[in-house]
């Protein structure tokens, strides 16, 4: 057990880690805090893990008091939403927490901040939400690539929309998982008893989720002949879209999974936009034969992180 001189001192690192982090944000004019506040709940994580909460809310004040005196608002409420994550997260390890659990209330944190941050806090930190959607939606309807390419049925202010609510979703996810890994490599690294992540290739993949990424090719092919409302095109494009994206990304790990391939195929997939309907079409295949491709292929039933 600590003592609580070792736990004040640790605290005292953390305020002064986090204070060296928020100097050098406001030289940088905040392009730290504004892409990388999600790495200021990572001490608060590792901290809170091995103390009592009572610690880590003093350390949660003393980080407050610090800020105020460094950093500009939004900086303030980043850094706030950062150590109330890492507080919730680091309490559930200390309290031995599923590691699901634990990556659930990552994403519920994170999906709470963002939310606040661009919608509802954004006029308020200067930022006009409806000017740039103005400006991102004239840009769309005067490229000509997307008139005739890329929107095949929706027009610039439906695909904006849609790309809008997707790229929000996508990055509280990553940001999440991020988080959730960085801190159980530290938690590794430091000798920590916790719960190891499982990542396990041999799983189950819905047969629906295949079926649904047929039927939004149809979708797409169908609505290009018939004239349907805004609300309709937008709820479709949105379903059309969060299809592609899970058939994809389940195409990517079909080939992960196979041994044959070299181990850089499936980097060259990711960064060519041409091959991305091969690998979605590809993950829904294995999906409606059961995972048929996948489990040939697969170099290892149960790995641990």
């Amino acid at each position: 057990m600590k003592s609580d001189t070792r736990k004040i001192t640790e605290g005292a690192m953390i305020v002064a880690m986090i204070g060296a982090f928020l100097i050098i944000d406001r030289q940088m004019a905040n392009v730290l805090s504004s892409q990388l506040s999600w790495l200021l709940s990572i001490p608060m994580i590792i901290y809170a893990a091995q103390c009592e909460w009572k610690y880590s809310w003093m350390v949660f004040l003393a980080v407050l008091i610090v800020s105020l005196m460094i950093s500009p608002p939004q900086t303030i409420f980043y850094l706030f939403s950062a150590l109330i994550l890492g507080i919730i997260y680091g309490e559930g390890v200390r309290l031995k927490w599923h590691q699901n659990k634990l990556l659930l209330w990552t994403i519920v944190c994170t999906f709470i901040s963002y939310l606040f941050s661009m919608y509802i806090f954004a006029g308020f930190f200067g930022y006009d939400l409806v000017a740039t959607r103005n400006e991102f939606i004239e840009m769309l309807e005067n490229v000509e690539i997307f008139k005739n390419l890329v929107v095949f049925f929706i027009d610039a202010n439906t695909l904006f929309n849609v790309l809008d609510i997707t790229s929000f979703f996508l990055v509280v996810i990553m940001e999440s998982l991020c988080v959730h890994l960085l801190s159980h490599l530290i938690f590794i690294k430091l000798k920590m008893n916790v719960e190891r992540i499982k990542i396990d290739l041999n799983f189950k993949y819905p047969k629906f989720l295949a079926v649904g990424g047929i039927l939004s090719i149809f979708l797409i092919l169908g609505l290009r002949c018939f004239q349907v409302n805004e609300t309709v095109k937008f709820i479709l494009a949105f379903f059309c879209l969060t299809l592609f994206i899970v058939n994809f990304i389940y195409g990517m790990i079909v080939i992960v999974s196979m041994r044959r391939l070299p181990k850089w195929s499936w980097v060259v997939l990711l960064i060519l936009p041409p091959a991305w309907s091969f690998v979605m079409i590809l993950g829904i295949i294995d999906g409606l034969t059961g995972g048929m491709i996948r489990k040939r292929g697969l170099y290892g039933q149960t790995r641990k992180f």
